[in-house]
């Protein structure tokens, strides 16, 4: 009603405002004019904003901390106010302590271990705890300040998770044949440390820091670091269903099946694994799609650039290596995923192959959005990132379409616009002509 009936102020108005009165809540910098906002629509626009991301913090109790730590507040570029507010929420006494207990047990953590344990148990509780509200803290922070700082938590994760594989041999000697699954401490560590592996390697498309040559190499280290983490989490899934239905745990496979799609699968998993699968499906068909359109010389994207890959694999890529992998990729890895056959016939089924994992993705966000309409969340926006992600699915899958039906010499007169259209994390590709 309000924004209805406002009005553009007047100018006896804006004579009796003097903007220049804020000047001392800007950043620091140069001497320059603080403009007012006159359109009243931007303003209410702006506060409407404004509210829907302070509500959003008052959700943030009834979340897990996998969704913490992704960020409640996906609004673009959430104001100064509501992230603080968030923070505050979060660092409650007692919240954070409370999710790692819940967040443990769905790793399939004995909850007795803190009675029978607790000698050993406590410490890495305590360890945990102080970590965990630290990755709380860079979640609210600004995006370039979270990538820069996600940085230097590796080695942290990593001192964790040597203490999380003494304290699962401490819960074997305890437990014996009772505990559910061999390793639900370093699982717990190990998921949330791949988790924060992929949110800085992704964070990295909003901030526009990637080269065109090189975003195929980063899709590459993040379909790495989804298998991994799928893995993983098919493991403890699958053991819990197990253990529910009362049938016999059958013996853990090798990490090195991971990126095979080998291993245990549970039957229902969760809608959060089904999502991640979906992600990884995707990121490996741009992979292959951007490979391609990197080798038939469509993306406008300087020589020099691409000739110096190998120092920027290890660029971006070097702080990873302070958590210990099953597996630590190189370079070598990369050259190898990456190189397309000579002929151009054959370099075409490397766009089948794409398609084909744009398609899995496809299949896989139905299933998650035939999900949430059964619960109801399709109303309250809990489908908002299933339709964004199916969006560059679509965008993507129209690319490789148009890029089928060219032959050689058609195909020379085209160029691809690589842009975070449809995602700010995700490529969507538009085949244009040169």
């Amino acid at each position: 009603k309000i924004e209805k009936s406002a009005t553009a102020p007047s100018d006896a108005v804006k004579k009796r405002f003097d903007a220049s009165l804020n000047r001392k809540l800007l950043v620091p910098g140069p001497p320059r004019q603080v403009e007012p906002i006159e359109d009243p629509k931007v303003v209410f626009s702006m506060w409407t904003k404004h509210i829907n991301e302070l509500s959003l913090g008052c959700t943030l109790l009834t979340r897990p901390l996998g969704d913490l730590l992704e960020g409640v507040i996906q609004e673009d570029k959430p104001n100064v106010l509501s992230r603080s507010v968030a923070q505050l929420v979060v660092s409650n006494s007692g919240f954070v302590r409370q999710l790692l207990q819940e967040s443990l047990e769905t790793h399939l953590f004995p909850p007795e271990a803190m009675q029978h344990c607790k000698k050993q148990a406590e410490p890495f509780l305590q360890r945990c705890e102080s970590m965990f509200l630290h990755m709380l803290k860079l979640t609210h922070l600004n995006r370039a300040r979270r990538f820069r700082r996600l940085a230097h938590v590796f080695p942290d994760f990593n001192e964790l998770q040597h203490e999380a594989y003494r304290l699962d041999d401490t819960l074997k000697a305890t437990f014996g044949a009772n505990l559910k699954y061999s390793r639900p401490s370093w699982g717990f560590i190990m998921d949330h440390a791949l988790q924060a592996m992929i949110a800085k390697l992704l964070i990295g498309f909003q901030l526009d820091i990637y080269e065109e040559a090189e975003l195929h190499m980063i899709y590459w280290y993040v379909d790495y670091l989804c298998g991994l983490r799928i893995y993983y989490l098919n493991e403890i899934f699958y053991t819990k269903e197990c253990s529910g239905s009362g049938g016999k745990k059958k013996p853990n496979q090798r990490p090195k099946d991971a990126l095979s799609g080998k291993g245990n699968r549970p039957k229902n998993p969760p809608l959060s694994l089904l999502l991640l699968e979906a992600m990884q499906s995707m990121v490996r068909g741009l992979f292959r799609l951007l490979a391609f359109c990197l080798t038939e010389n469509l993306l406008t994207s300087p020589q020099s650039v691409r000739a110096g890959l190998a120092q920027r694999f290890v660029l971006r890529f070097r702080c990873l290596e302070a958590f210990r992998l099953p597996h630590l990729p190189s370079y070598h890895d990369f050259d190898q995923s990456a190189v397309l056959a000579q002929d151009p016939k054959e370099r075409r089924g490397v766009l089948t192959a794409a398609q084909s994992s744009f398609q899995d993705a496809a299949q896989l966000l139905e299933k998650v959005q035939s999900a949430l309409r059964e619960d109801g969340r399709m109303e309250v926006g809990g489908d908002d990132l299933p339709k964004a992600l199916r969006r560059v699915v679509v965008a993507n899958q129209l690319g490789i379409t148009q890029l089928q039906r060219l032959d050689q010499e058609e195909l020379s007169g085209k160029k691809v616009l690589a842009e975070t259209v449809h995602h700010p994390e995700f490529i969507s590709i538009q085949v244009v002509d040169k």
